[in-house]
């Protein structure tokens, strides 16, 4: 009899512990190369194929450097490039990227992250919104754009760390 309660003892300290929270770390997500595959709508046009492959790391500055080959069906291959550096905040980053004027504000709380900028034109303002996935390799996408205050398009995908 006193084995089976030193047996259900011994069985509970070998089972995992309570799943932790995931949490994601951008930097070392973007850190090496990384693969989104999209599809995006835009009002009054059928969807299409939006593919993105990503180099990052830290430059000498000690900014963070994300290169992206845009790949939009219908559209030439065009590349952009975000610079990030840690905000005045825990899970707060802030910079520049290529497509768009003024900063790009990125809040990461848990395993989500929040993105969001003026695109060049100053007329369409984008919102991203990722989400870690179990596997801990790979993020939920969803991208809305708004003109004027109304949505003028949207992509949903996924990003994939591949290093």
């Amino acid at each position: 009899m006193r084995l089976a309660p030193l047996a259900a003892i011994a069985l509970a300290a070998a089972a995992p512990a309570a799943t932790e929270e995931r949490k994601l770390d951008m930097l070392a997500f973007f850190t090496g190369k990384s693969h989104a595959e999209n599809v995006m709508k835009v009002a009054l046009h059928g969807a299409k194929k939006l593919v993105v492959d990503s180099i990052g790391g830290p430059n000498k500055e000690g900014e963070f450097v994300l290169i992206d080959t845009v790949r939009e069906e219908g559209k030439p291959v065009r590349t952009r490039t975000w610079v990030m550096r840690a905000g005045d905040r825990p899970g707060h980053y802030t910079g520049l990227l290529s497509d768009a004027i003024g900063p790009v504000d990125i809040v990461v709380s848990g395993d989500s992250a929040t993105v969001r900028y003026v695109m060049k034109d100053g007329h369409l303002s984008v919102v991203q919104q990722m989400k870690l996935q179990a596997d801990g390799k790979t993020l939920s996408n969803h991208v809305d754009v708004k003109r004027f205050g109304l949505k003028f398009a949207r992509a949903d995908g996924t990003i994939r760390k591949l290093d």
